[in-house]
């Protein structure tokens, strides 16, 4: 029977800790963790979606996510999972939401909106105003 050393506990504990880091990253998705402090981080990442914005200054208001999702929530949170987003974890807590219009659009008013959670990207969307518009999450517009 082999014995086991200190050194091989150690190293099998370290390689555990960086597997779990790696996991853990991967699963806060693509997304998570930007920190978008300012009006000018915000306009860069939307700039990074391909899309372009008009100068008006974001509309900015507090909301709450839901401490319980209703139907439509969870439909709107599987979205936030197709872009690398999910809201899950931040239900109950307060955020701020910043819409800035989009545009480039032909025949549409679009909107992007980034949900922030001390300045941390958690959401957003792209949708149009329209009654029969579109939404999708926060991924480059389609030409």
């Amino acid at each position: 029977m082999k014995s086991i050393s200190l050194k091989g506990v150690l190293f099998t504990a370290l390689a555990i800790v960086l597997l779990l880091t790696v996991v853990l990253s991967v699963a806060a998705g693509k997304n998570g963790g930007m920190i978008l402090d300012s009006d000018k981080k915000r306009r860069e990442y939307i700039a990074g979606l391909e899309i372009s914005l008009s100068q008006e200054p974001a509309v900015v208001r507090n909301i709450i996510i839901p401490s319980q999702f209703s139907d439509v929530y969870s439909r709107y949170n599987d979205l936030q999972k197709q872009a690398g987003f999910d809201l899950w974890s931040y239900r109950g807590e307060y955020a701020v939401q910043y819409s800035y219009k989009a545009t480039g659009f032909e025949n549409d008013t679009v909107k992007v909106n980034l949900i922030l959670y001390k300045d941390k990207l958690i959401g957003g969307d792209i949708s149009s105003t329209r009654l029969d518009g579109f939404m999708t999450g926060l991924v480059p517009k389609s030409n």
